[in-house]
């Protein structure tokens, strides 16, 4: 495998490692053995206890400052040198000397089930003094290193395999603090690491080489890995480019190392490492570090899962999306034969010139679509039927229930129905049944005009009539005594009634629907029907064609931009 290296670690980086390794030991048992003494006990055995972990904090600073060089310098230095020998050797052998001396004595007065740390103080001294008794061996042994390892390994002073321990008494973990996983091939401290990290709540697995944490990731859920940088076989810097290179590169990871060169710890933030910290650590350092990583793991977590829930919604959207545009085109198409079908159901120009007594002209436009407006004219025998209505809404129902309201009417004219009570119950009843079997909430205003010799027959509930006489004089007559909704109720014989207008040469009739009378413009004012009759009044001398056309062109230049709500029926009939 190749690896991107590191810079050569010095001979007393090295050696500063070794050391602080088991003085890592002697400091956090001492700790953990401070915290578990009892009231009756404490005072008997707290100050040997104390004394040890002392002498522990003593040991790191002497390390720490008699081992310190400048950079480049402290390879320079033989370990095996008089001077070296004489003058720092025993600064740090009095303290560790001390501290067997003490765990001597409290192994003969300690509680039975604190006997084994206070065991793993006692080993972890002797492991002390046993790396300074190899100082003369230790330069050559650190050149093999450097000459044949292809990751930082430092077997050589290795202590006596200890299980895993973590007391059932220890904190229990909440349900949500998380899972960690500890990583060092040291069993000493992985056992002191993992009952700190335990005490703090939180629930610990552990593994002692890198390949064990590449075998577990994926069984577990791990929220965050504490990595020991220095095992053998594959290091820890293998063990994160391995995880940043994985589908787990999300799982923070805080690297533990005795190693305290800056350029190491670099490294690890380059990699993608959320932290480093340098062994013995400060329990409340490490339980803010932790605490810190975890919280930036849940609020990754939930982006994750926020981005994830916003994926599958906006997967969702699509398909909606496609579905709607699907039933868009389906439905335009309907629409589309709908308006058709409304179109050709319209009197034709050709039509209306047929009929020798009246000029007529008739115009119709849908706010959408298909529009729920109906007009016709038909003429049988010597009579003209001239019909209008307005479906409530517009739409597809609107315009299928006009063409039915078309197709009744003319069956009826045809089977020469002239009674208008009659003419009225047969095509509520028909209307009124069919919106029943359509389920919907639809009716209509309908009036009916019947012209015959001079005279309009008037019948059915619509908006006033204007009737413009030759002298140009306005009548308006009023429709709502005359007739009740089409399809709203089952019968309405009962609101049928009629009127005569007569009619002579020269005479004007206007119908219209409200789309004409309640448009409105950019100031939302409404068209009116006082408008209506002063443009109709103003041209009543033109042909109903024109009547007709200029009455649209002033509609449309009132409404300007403004969106048209409702549909535009507009019929004009004039007495030759």
């Amino acid at each position: 495998m190749t690896i991107d290296r590191s810079p050569p670690i010095s001979i007393l980086a090295h050696l500063r490692h070794e050391l602080r390794t088991p003085i890592n030991a002697i400091i956090g048992y001492s700790e953990m053995l401070l915290e578990e003494l009892t009231a009756e006990t404490s005072n008997v055995l707290s100050i040997d206890l104390q004394s040890i972990h002392d002498r522990g904090v003593k040991l790191l600073a002497l390390v720490n400052t008699l081992l310190d060089f400048p950079e480049g310098a402290d390879d320079k230095f033989n370990l095996d040198s008089s001077k070296f020998k004489q003058t720092i050797v025993p600064q740090l052998v009095a303290p560790v000397r001390q501290v067997i001396a003490s765990c001597a004595r409290l192994l003969l007065q300690i509680d039975k089930d604190l006997e084994p740390d206070l065991q793993k103080i006692h080993t972890a001294a002797h492991n002390f003094l046993h790396i300074l008794e190899e100082l003369p061996n230790f330069s050559e042994r650190h050149l093999l290193l450097a000459i044949h390892e292809d990751h930082i390994s430092f077997p050589i002073f290795q202590e006596p395999s200890l299980p895993v321990f973590i007391s059932e008494d220890d904190t229990c973990p909440k349900e949500d603090s998380g899972t960690i996983l500890v990583v060092d091939d040291n069993p000493t401290n992985r056992d002191l690491l993992s009952r700190q990290v335990k005490a703090q709540g939180y629930r610990v697995e552990t593994a002692a080489n890198g390949q064990q944490v590449l075998d577990l990731i994926p069984t577990g859920g791990f929220d965050l890995i504490l990595l020991d940088i220095i095992m053998p076989e594959m290091d820890g810097y293998q063990v994160l480019k391995s995880l940043r290179d994985s589908q787990w590169r999300h799982i923070p990871v805080i690297m533990i190392s005795a190693l305290d060169r800056i350029d190491s710890v670099v490294k690890c933030i380059e990699m993608g490492a959320e932290d480093y910290l340098t062994k013995p650590f400060n329990p409340t350092l490490l339980k803010a570090r932790i605490g810190a990583c975890l919280e930036k793991k849940r609020l990754r977590d939930r982006e994750f899962s926020y981005l994830e829930r916003l994926g599958k919604a906006n997967q969702e959207i699509t398909i909606l999306n496609e579905r709607l545009q699907a039933e868009n085109l389906r439905l335009n198409a309907e629409l589309e034969v709908a308006k058709r079908l409304q179109q050709m159901i319209l009197p034709k120009t050709e039509e209306l010139e047929r009929i020798e007594e009246l000029d007529i002209a008739g115009f119709m436009e849908p706010a959408e679509e298909v529009g729920g407006d109906y007009y016709d004219v038909l003429q049988h025998d010597d009579r003209v039927k001239i019909a209008i209505g307005d479906v409530t809404g517009h739409g597809l129902e609107s315009g299928v229930l006009s063409i039915m309201v078309q197709t009744a009417v003319r069956t009826l004219i045809e089977n020469e129905e002239t009674d208008p009570k009659n003419f009225f119950a047969a095509l509520n009843s028909t209307i009124y049944k069919n919106i029943q079997r359509m389920n919907c909430d639809k009716n209509l205003t309908f009036c009916l005009l019947d012209y015959h010799q001079n005279r309009l027959n008037l019948s059915g509930q619509h908006e006033e009539i204007i009737v413009i006489r030759a002298n140009g004089e306005i009548e308006l007559i009023e429709t709502i005594d005359l007739g009740f909704p089409i399809g709203l109720e089952e019968s309405i014989s009962d609101f049928i009634a009629s009127t005569q207008i007569e009619l002579n040469m020269g005479d004007l009739v206007i119908l219209y629907t409200d789309g004409v009378t309640e448009a409105e413009n950019d100031f939302g004012e409404q068209y009116g029907l006082t408008r209506l009759c002063a443009v109709a009044q103003r041209n009543y001398r033109e042909s109903a064609r024109k009547i007709q056309q200029l009455i649209i062109e002033d509609l449309r230049c009132y409404i300007g931009n403004q969106k048209v709500y409702d549909d535009i029926t507009l019929v004009i009939f004039k007495k030759k």
